[in-house]
């Protein structure tokens, strides 16, 4: 029985969904059909039929690939908490975890895009994003990290910055194909392609919910179509998503800037940096960001990035 030997668990709207796809050229990796099995975000795992259903997802690698599970929501405390406790339980001894971040501000401006997209919030960031402990929760990134440090220490885990990623996308994912092992020249990454942007993203409607929920696709249909060509589908035939709603004001900016500072300096301190990952948290007491990165002086108003 095959279980996953990689987490890449998260964040959510910090690239998972490119690197995921980008490590799967290489022959030496094999992912599951679906991103986001989630099987360790419940005690269902840990039952016999429950890691036989997880393992039916790597039915298809052999002995020498790496398997991979990438799941946002293994790194999405408290709302799915118990997941390393899981995973001790039930993966190989010597797992290894991949945990990408991003600005931790622009990153929450992306999950409400995403979540207003999918019909889940109103348009209007401001009170959203105060009123949804989430949003931070998802960007405390030291909170969420801290487990799998406790349970299986620095060297089995590594944290690659979205920036590092989006900006050099090649040597960061020969990087990760280091620390897990891989030779560098084993990627087939086509630099052109940018995966799961927000601008343009499909979004799913009633009738393709149908189709992906049917039994006879899910068994059958989506076994013979790889991720990439899946993907490529559902950009072909769904609908583009809606025009960005209008970010957060000054005012909730520094909300969150002095809400996440402590946890922006409890990560560098895990990571054994002496500088914050992102510049603009190098004195926790400052709140005034970037305008050119965050927003329009004129009107006060974030023009949120994807």
């Amino acid at each position: 029985m095959t279980l996953p030997n990689v987490l890449l668990i998260g964040a959510m709207k910090a690239g998972t969904t490119g690197l995921y796809l980008d490590l799967a050229t290489h022959p030496k990796v094999f992912m599951a059909q679906d991103k986001e099995p989630q099987c360790l975000c419940s005690d269902q795992v840990l039952s016999e039929a429950g890691q036989r259903e997880y393992a039916s997802r790597y039915a298809g690698a052999h002995g020498s690939q790496l398997t991979i599970d990438a799941s946002t929501n293994y790194a999405k405390r408290p709302e799915y908490d118990g997941v390393v406790r899981r995973a001790l339980d039930v993966l190989p001894e010597g797992f290894k975890v991949i945990y990408l971040v991003r600005h931790p501000i622009e990153r929450i401006i992306s999950q409400h895009h995403h979540e207003h997209t999918a019909g889940l919030v109103s348009g209007t960031a401001d009170a959203q994003i105060r009123r949804h402990a989430r949003y931070l929760d998802y960007s405390s990134y030291a909170y969420q990290l801290q487990p799998w440090v406790d349970a299986i220490g620095h060297e089995r885990i590594l944290v690659v910055r979205f920036e590092d990623y989006a900006t050099q996308r090649l040597e960061v994912v020969q990087q990760v194909g280091e620390f897990l092992g891989l030779s560098r020249d084993g990627f087939n990454i086509n630099l052109e392609k940018i995966h799961n942007q927000s601008a343009g993203k499909p979004v799913p409607t009633s009738q393709w919910k149908r189709v992906a929920g049917n039994p006879i696709y899910k068994k059958v249909l989506r076994g013979l179509l790889p991720p990439k060509l899946r993907l490529a589908i559902r950009q072909w035939i769904l609908p583009s998503a809606p025009e960005r709603p209008v970010g957060p004001h000054r005012a909730t900016l520094d909300w969150l800037h002095e809400s996440l500072a402590d946890e922006v300096h409890q990560l560098s301190r895990m990571l054994d940096r002496t500088e914050p990952l992102w510049p603009d948290f190098a004195n926790s007491k400052q709140t005034t960001l970037p305008p050119t990165q965050y927003a329009n002086e004129n009107v006060e108003q974030v023009v949120p990035s994807s």
